[in-house]
This record gives C-alpha cells, sequence and structure tokens, in this order.
C-alpha cells in the first residue's frame, strides 16, 4: 500500500528526515508517535507532497514518484492523482467558512472528480450520517463546534473515496471533552479496514486501535512494534524516556 525507500527532507541545512524506509499494508492502522521536533508531522506532509521531499522514492498504491524532480506538467498530474488517492485529516479543520456542512463534504468530488451534483450530495449526506451529524449537515463551520469541524474534515476527506487517510494530530486543537468523538469516528474506520497513519500523543488511541506503533526521533525510526510490544516491551532507552513522560 506504502513504501517509503531512503525518504530524507532538508529545509536549508537542517535535515529532519534521514533515511526513513516504511512498508505499511493495506487496512493497517499505524501510528507515529514521538517528541515535537521528530519529524513525524513532516513525514505525513512529504507523503502527499505537501512538502516535497529531498531525497527518496514515495510509493502509494499504484502512484509512485521520486523526490527531488523537476515540476513539469506531467509531475503536476502524477502528485495531483495520488493526493486523490490520498486523505489529510489536518490539525486545523480547514473547512470553508462560508460553505455549510454537507457543502465542504461535497466539494472535492464535484471540482476534482466531476461528479453530478446531485450525485454529490447523497454522497455526502451519506458520509455525514455516519460521522454522526447526519442533523447538521446544513450548519455552517461556525454553527459547528470543534469536534463537530473536525468529523466534516473526516467525512470531506472520505468524500474522496482515498485508499488512505493520513491524520496529522486530529485532536491536538480541540477541547478535552470533544477528542472522545472524534477518536470514535477513527476507530470505525479502523474496524472498517481503512488504511490510516495517525500523529497523535493520544496513547489510549494508539494501544488501542494500532496495529503498528512508530516511535521517532531526530528525523529517524527509533523503534517500531505492535502497540503492546512498543507501550509494555520497549527496546529503546530513547523510547522509554518518552513513554515515562507521557503515560
Amino acid at each position: 500500500m506504502i513504501q517509503l525507500q531512503n525518504l530524507k527532507k532538508k529545509f536549508g541545512d537542517l535535515e529532519v528526515l534521514h533515511g526513513i524506509d516504511l512498508s505499511i499494508n493495506k487496512s493497517e492502522v499505524v501510528v507515529l508517535m514521538g517528541p515535537s521536533g521528530s519529524g513525524k508531522s513532516t513525514l505525513l506532509r512529504c507523503l502527499t507532497f505537501l512538502e516535497e521531499p529531498t531525497e527518496g522514492i514515495i510509493k502509494i498504491g499504484k502512484h509512485m514518484l521520486p523526490a527531488g524532480e523537476k515540476l513539469t506538467r506531467k509531475r503536476k498530474n502524477e502528485i495531483r492523482s495520488l493526493r486523490q488517492s490520498t486523505g489529510f485529516v489536518f490539525q486545523q479543520f480547514n473547512l470553508f467558512p462560508h460553505k455549510t456542512a454537507i457543502e465542504n463534504v461535497m466539494e472535492g468530488p464535484i471540482v476534482v472528480q466531476g461528479v453530478q451534483r446531485e450525485e454529490a450530495r447523497k454522497f455526502a449526506q451519506t458520509l455525514l450520517e455516519k460521522v454522526g451529524l447526519g442533523e447538521r449537515c446544513n450548519h455552517y463551520p461556525s454553527q459547528l463546534s470543534g469536534g463537530q469541524q473536525q468529523r466534516v474534515a473526516i467525512a470531506r476527506a472520505l468524500s474522496m473515496k482515498p485508499m488512505v487517510i493520513l491524520f496529522d494530530e486530529p485532536t491536538s486543537a480541540l477541547d478535552p471533552e470533544l477528542v472522545r468523538e472524534v477518536l470514535q469516528v477513527m476507530k470505525d474506520l479502523a474496524q472498517e479496514g481503512m488504511t490510516m497513519v495517525v500523529v497523535t500523543h493520544e496513547m489510549q488511541f494508539a494501544r488501542e486501535v494500532a496495529d503498528r506503533v512508530i516511535f521517532m526521533d531526530g528525523g529517524v525510526i527509533v523503534e517500531q512494534g505492535s502497540s503492546e510490544e512498543v507501550f509494555n516491551h520497549p527496546k529503546e532507552e530513547r523510547t522509554k524516556r518518552f513513554l515515562m513522560k507521557v503515560i
């Protein structure tokens, strides 16, 4: 499903990813954890070329793109096609404030995929019901709580029928009482077999849902394994120190 080979990313002279090699299988839920500045979010953004990797190869499904090539029309089309296969849920909800919840979810299929408006509306309604917001479809973002807005953002990501969804700390901007409703939607997606890569500090979610936990620090993968292995029997000293702070 996802393969990374020798993925590197520099910002000027600062290298924040140091040759990441990683494979993620279909329907696998992978949680990336680690201290701030460890490269987790940069890794996610490189997967969809929101950040252009400095070096390496990214393969998602049938799409394979080497880093650092000239941005020709052909490459732009390849990147666009890769992004259409990959949903991204950000820390901030990034909804269109002048569009209702259902209009936000309809936008991608209509504009990007050319879906007819009525078909897009029916599918968007189904997705909003899926995330528990069927009765809020005509509300604007300003009329929704943070947790509700993030659930609209998840429905919007699902509207493109992606092969994989990337979550970049999706609950970090939420008040504590709203976190649970977003995590429940993510748990439901995991149970349905959605391939997910999640950057999060929600350790209980990682314990319960992740098929694999990856601990990153200093732009490298320090340790990875099942949630039981990493949380209960970490091998690396850096992993142990991190878990002592956050648990």
